[in-house]
């Protein structure tokens, strides 16, 4: 048996193209070699199909697939995962490219495409993401109707036609389960990838230079829709990560622990700040939230004893959550001496000339609060400059930052203040968190980016407790007030880029709205929206069984509408009145027509047999011929009763 037959060369491009479309977006993710297989592989079966060769014998390609699943294997340390599996997908794909004699290897061929599209999705959840794998499931539909079909082969378009239809078809049956479908908490898909495109931003540790170049990024860190009126811009502190360690150069975290006290350490003053944060995956456990949190809805979440929100677990997921926040709340009222101790600890040795720049400084202020505004004029004061590009540091990077170098970032200036808070008995610490926002008028949230990282001084304050002061307002105000863009073209460090010309900037924001909305109704629909949509609908929380019965009787009834569509699109055609008539002429004459002959030689043959009714017969056929092909309703309706006049025989 040939194993390039006619249906096979016209149908196995089609396979292959849906195999390489499938696998495209997993090129950059892949290993190099694997894409190379792919490609090598379609070369080689696409040969012997061009030149009517046989396949490669099993003695080679067995070693060759034991060969691959092993490079895969080295490659990932394992089999087990989204990356690894997908992987593997991949590899089978190739070897069985290398066996494709019939139609049932290449189904086998397109089963597998299918699982790497979903693979794909797992991966990355993006609109464009999707946009693609639509456009990848139509090629993939398509071909299995090319492979489907034998016999006389049909045009391209005519493929494509019935691959759209079908995927119309069910796309009802796909948005009802989407929405319908009992909702489980828990990652996307319920399966956590390591696919790298976590965003993780800041660290546990700050040393000078980690934040400025974090801010040269502009990718989203979290989106937030503000129930009421948003704070006003110098407010918008938010809080991720407090650091008490210093080792003379960088600022470390230590590991959050749930403190049940520190709650309750929090005096709500003001009005409340109530808002919805979607914050992209970290693989961190803190969260971000608005200084200060005081309430929030999401399992697995509680407040370290830093006042910070940390969950049980490492972000990774796009993660929705409320939070209600007091920025005028006054925190840790007391203090105990071990804690002061605590937050006044120092290296033994290192940056002497800042230590006798505080000792000189607190000496003549008169109290804690004055000597903190002293430092704060010192920076305003002197010539100190905000740079992205800050010179490097060395062991004793607070001396050679405050009598040196003068220039740097928020963590140069948040580092330097809070050594010399301690450095004057001030129990101090550092805050790192993203700073500001961009407002989108057109759905009204708010993008918090990598480039608004930022990081600033707590100081605690007898009377006032943990006091929020950000020594970067005292050089570049209007990096707090307005936004980072501003505070560098202050320092002649903007360079105006094609976001600036307002339809750019249009677009920007229409796309950032796109993919908010895109975060909240499609990623992040899970059971605490599936629940709010319900209740949109005046449905009151129902259960999982009341679910279940509603999608079945959904399901139920979309695919009865799609059966009685397609039955009355696919139904018999209309009886032809007047070739109804003329059969009825034959059965009066007892003359049947023959096979071939047009109305007027039966004519002439029934006038032969019957001469006595030859004007009854004539009028007949000419009214007939009226009806039939011009479409004379009139002569339509004549003929019945001209008929009623022919005589039996």
């Amino acid at each position: 048996m040939s194993i390039n037959t006619p249906h096979l060369r016209h149908s196995l491009p089609w396979t292959i193209g849906a195999l390489i479309v499938c696998f495209a977006p997993q090129v950059l993710s892949k290993p190099l070699w694997i894409s190379a297989l792919i490609i090598a592989c379609a070369a080689i079966r696409g040969l012997a199909l061009a030149n009517q060769r046989d396949l490669l014998p099993i003695w080679l390609r067995t070693p060759l697939g034991i060969v691959c699943f092993l490079a895969v294997l080295y490659s990932y340390g394992g089999i087990n995962g989204v990356d690894p599996g997908s992987a593997l997908l991949a590899v089978m794909a190739a070897m069985k490219l290398l066996e494709t004699r019939n139609r049932r290897d290449q189904f086998v061929l397109l089963f597998i495409c299918l699982f790497m599209m979903l693979s794909t999705f797992l991966q990355e959840q993006s609109i464009w993401s999707v946009l693609y794998l639509v456009v990848a499931f139509l090629v993939t539909l398509t071909a299995w109707n090319v492979v489907a079909r034998e016999g006389t082969a049909r045009p391209a378009s005519w493929y494509l036609r019935q691959a759209g239809l079908g995927f119309a078809l069910a796309t009802p049956l796909l948005a009802a389960m989407w929405i319908l479908f009992p909702r489980v908490p828990g990652p996307f898909w319920a399966i956590p990838t390591q696919s790298g495109n976590a965003n993780t931003g800041l660290s546990s540790t700050m040393s000078p230079g980690d934040i400025s170049a974090l801010s040269e990024s502009n990718a989203v860190a979290f989106r937030v829709s503000f129930s009421d009126a948003a704070p006003r811009q110098g407010d918008l502190y938010w809080r991720a990560i407090v650091m008490q360690r210093f080792d003379g150069r960088s600022w470390s975290a230590d590991e959050p622990t749930f403190s049940s006290s520190a709650r309750l350490q929090i005096e709500q003053n003001g009005t409340p700040t109530r808002y919805r944060i979607t914050m992209e995956p970290t693989q961190q456990r803190w969260l971000f939230a608005l200084d200060m949190p005081t309430q929030w809805r999401k399992d697995g979440v509680y407040m370290s004893g830093y006042h910070t929100l940390e969950r049980r677990r490492p972000v990774d997921e796009r993660l929705s959550y409320n939070v209600t926040s007091h920025t005028e709340a006054a925190t840790a009222l007391q203090l105990s001496s071990s804690a002061q101790d605590w937050y006044t600890r120092l290296p033994s040795s290192g940056n002497d000339d800042a230590r006798a720049l505080a000792a000189q400084m607190r000496e003549a202020s008169g109290s804690s609060s004055d000597y903190v505004n002293r430092v704060l004029r010192y920076f305003r004061d002197e010539p100190f400059y905000y740079t992205l590009t800050p010179p490097a540091l060395g062991r004793n990077s607070v001396d050679e930052f405050l009598f040196r170098s003068r220039r740097g970032f928020c963590e140069h200036y948040a580092s330097s203040f809070t050594f010399m808070m301690r450095a004057a008995g001030i129990p101090a610490r550092i805050v790192a968190g993203y700073q500001g926002g961009e407002r989108n008028p057109l759905s009204d949230h708010w993008t918090v980016r990598q480039s608004d990282a930022h990081a600033w001084s707590e100081v605690w304050l007898a009377g006032r407790g943990w006091t929020r002061v950000d020594p970067t307002a005292a050089v570049a105000p209007s990096r707090i007030e307005q936004n980072l863009e501003s505070a560098l073209r202050e320092f002649g460090e903007f360079e105006p880029g094609a976001f600036e010309l307002p339809f750019m900037e249009r677009l920007q924001l229409t796309w950032d709205m796109i993919n908010a909305k895109w975060n909240e109704w499609v990623l992040g629909f899970g059971p605490e929206t599936q629940r709010n949509f319900f209740e949109w609908l005046g449905l009151s929380d129902p259960d999982w069984r009341d679910l279940v019965i509603i999608l079945a009787i959904l399901l139920v009834s979309i695919m009865a509408g799609i059966t009685l569509w397609l039955a009355w699109m696919h139904r018999a055609p209309k009886p032809d009145a007047a070739l109804a008539q003329f059969q009825r002429l034959q059965r009066r004459l007892r003359l049947p027509a023959q096979i071939g002959e047009t109305p007027s030689d039966y004519a002439q043959r029934a006038i032969a047999a019957n001469p006595a009714q030859q004007r009854e017969i004539e009028a007949v056929i000419w009214h007939y011929l009226r009806a039939r092909y011009a479409d004379d309703a009139r002569a339509g309706g004549r003929l019945k009763t001209l008929l009623s006049g022919i005589k039996r025989n």
